[in-house]
């Protein structure tokens, strides 16, 4: 692939992750024509689904919460 054709083309999809551990999921159907839920391939619990650089910055928000939680405990 040339230049001109990889600066044209289309970015990779986003990352898609389950919310409790980031982690891959799948698509679970009870029915063949109806969509359930989803299933996180690491905890096997059903969860939501979320963008990567939206759970990176959820958990840096969780992080920066807990620091300033021990901070507020330390004085």
């Amino acid at each position: 692939m040339n230049y001109d054709d990889w600066k044209l083309a289309s970015p990779d999809e986003s990352g898609m992750i389950s919310t409790c551990c980031g982690a891959e999921y799948r698509d679970e159907y009870e029915s063949a024509l109806e969509f359930d839920y989803f299933v996180c391939e690491s905890c096997q619990d059903e969860c939501d689904i979320i963008e990567d650089y939206e759970y990176e910055q959820n958990q840096k928000e969780s992080y920066m919460e807990d620091l300033a939680d021990e901070q507020r405990l330390e004085r």
